[in-house]
C-alpha cells in the first residue's frame, strides 16, 4: 500500500511496529528485503529502535543472550539502531541487579558476568562457549543501551530526542546552513530542540521519516 497508494509522506514521520518475535523477523532475509525495498522506493530515513525488557538483566544468561540478538539485529539490518532497554521501572521486580545500571547499558567487560553465569549449573557447562560469545559481542563493540521508563515523560521525550537526531528528523526545520546542522550535530540532545518542529511517539521496534 506503501508503494502503490501515491500518498503523498514528505513532512510526515512514520513508525513501523514489528512483532516482539524479531528473531523470526530479522534473522530471515525478507525483512531486510521488504525494508531495503521502502528505503529505495520512498526515499525514507530509517532508525532501527530495537527494545529489550530490562528484567533480563537479572538473570545473567538471558542478559548474554539478549546483546547476542542485538548485535545480530544490528549486523542484518544494517540501519542505524539504538538499542533501548524498556520497562526499566521494574528492572528489579524478578531479582537484584549483580551490578550497577551503568554495567548493563554500556556493555562493557562481560567478563565480570562469569562469576555470576557458574553460579547456575546449566550456564557453568557451557562456560567456555558463553566466554566466546562474549568475546565476540564486545570484539564488535557495536551494543549499548539507553533506558525507557515509559511512565516518565522526561525518559520518553529524551528517547524520542536521540530518535529524532539518529534519523536526521531533528534537522528537518532548519535552513540548510552548515553552521546549524553542525551545531545540531554536536551538541547535546536537547540544544534548542523544541525550537524545531517534531512529534512525539509511542515507540516500538522501526521508526522511519522523511
Amino acid at each position: 500500500m506503501l508503494l502503490n497508494g501515491g500518498i503523498n509522506f514528505a513532512d510526515h514521520y512514520l513508525l513501523f511496529d514489528f512483532p516482539g518475535q524479531v528473531e523470526l523477523l530479522f534473522i530471515h532475509s525478507n525483512a531486510k528485503t521488504v525494508i531495503m525495498k521502502l528505503i529505495k522506493k520512498l526515499n525514507l530515513r530509517l532508525t532501527a529502535v530495537h527494545l529489550v525488557d530490562a528484567h533480563l538483566c537479572s538473570d545473567p544468561g538471558k542478559y548474554v543472550s539478549a546483546l547476542l540478538l542485538t548485535l545480530s539485529t544490528m549486523l542484518h539490518l544494517e540501519l542505524p539502531h539504538i538499542n533501548v532497554l524498556s520497562k526499566i521501572d521494574l528492572i528489579e521486580n524478578y531479582g537484584k541487579l549483580a551490578f550497577n545500571l551503568d554495567f548493563y547499558t554500556d556493555v562493557e567487560d562481560l567478563s565480570y558476568l562469569q562469576h555470576h553465569l557458574d553460579q547456575d549449573p546449566r550456564s557453568a557447562k557451557y562456560r567456555k562457549l558463553t566466554k566466546e560469545l562474549c568475546d565476540v559481542i564486545e570484539d564488535f563493540s557495536l551494543v549499548n543501551f539507553s533506558t525507557l521508563d515509559i511512565q516518565d515523560k522526561e525518559s520518553v521525550g529524551n528517547l524520542v530526542k536521540l530518535i529524532d537526531k539518529t534519523n536526521g528528523y531533528i534537522f528537518s526545520g532548519i535552513e540548510a546552513s552548515a553552521v546549524e546542522f553542525s551545531k545540531i550535530a554536536v551538541g547535546a540532545l536537547d540544544w534548542d530542540y523544541y525550537r524545531y518542529p517534531c512529534l512525539l511517539l509511542i515507540l516500538n521496534i522501526i521508526f522511519a521519516q522523511f
